[in-house]
C-alpha cells in the first residue's frame, strides 16, 4: 500500500500537468487529454476513499485551484466530475481540521505561484533571496512545508509528506518535457518565391 500511494500521486501530478500543457501550451494532445481526465478523476477518486490522510490532502488541492478558477478547461471539468460524483455515492473519511490548514495551505501556493508568474521576469534570480521564492512558490512549496510539519506532530505518517514530493516532482518533470518541446519547436521561415519579370 506504501507503494501504491507513491505511484498514485505521481500519476496524478503528471496527469495534471500533462492536461494543463495540452491545453494551454498546446504541446499534447487535446484529444488524448480528455481522454485520460476521466481515468485521473477515477484515480484520484479512489485513492481518496481507501485512505483518509490521502483524501485530506488531494481534497486540499482541488480546493486551491477551485478557488483559484484554475478548472479552465474541459479535461480538467470532466475529471472533477468524475472525483465528486465518486465520492459522493461511496463517501470519504477526512480529517477535518487538517484539511482547513492544508486547504489555506494550498490556496497560498496558488496565489504564489500566480505572483511568481508575474514578476519572475523582473526578479533578480542571481540573489539568494529572489531565487529562494522563485523556486519556493514555482514548485509550490507551501504544502509540503505544512504537510511535513503536520507529520513532525505525528498527525500525518511521513509516507504522504513522500508522496506529495512525488506528485509535485512529477508535474514539474512533464512541465520540463512540455518546455523541451516547445524549445524543439524552430519557426518556419517561408521564402519568398522570385517575381516573374514579364516583357
Amino acid at each position: 500500500m506504501i507503494y501504491f500511494f507513491l505511484i498514485s500521486f505521481g500519476i496524478l501530478g503528471a496527469g495534471i500537468k500533462y492536461i494543463d500543457a495540452a491545453y494551454d501550451e498546446k504541446t499534447f494532445n487535446k484529444k488524448v487529454a480528455l481522454c485520460v481526465a476521466p481515468f485521473l478523476g477515477l484515480l484520484w477518486a479512489y485513492t481518496m476513499i481507501i485512505n483518509p490522510v490521502a483524501a485530506t490532502i488531494l481534497l486540499s488541492v482541488v480546493i486551491g485551484v477551485l478557488f483559484k478558477g484554475k478548472i479552465d478547461n474541459y479535461a480538467h471539468l470532466a475529471g472533477l466530475i468524475v472525483i465528486f460524483a465518486i465520492i459522493f455515492f461511496a463517501g470519504v473519511q477526512l480529517l477535518i481540521i487538517p484539511l482547513i490548514i492544508l486547504g489555506i495551505a494550498a490556496l497560498l501556493d496558488e496565489f504564489g505561484n500566480d505572483f511568481i508568474d508575474k514578476k519572475k521576469d523582473k526578479m533578480n534570480t542571481n540573489k539568494l533571496t529572489h531565487k529562494f521564492v522563485v523556486s519556493f512558490f514555482d514548485q509550490r512549496w507551501v504544502l509540503k512545508v505544512t504537510i511535513l510539519g503536520l507529520c513532525i506532530t505525528g498527525i500525518v505518517p511521513i509516507l504522504f509528506f513522500l508522496a506529495m514530493i512525488v506528485f509535485d516532482y512529477s508535474y514539474v518533470s512533464v512541465r520540463l518535457y512540455s518546455q523541451s518541446k516547445q524549445t524543439i519547436k524552430l519557426p518556419v521561415k517561408t521564402v519568398a518565391k522570385p517575381e516573374r519579370i514579364t516583357a
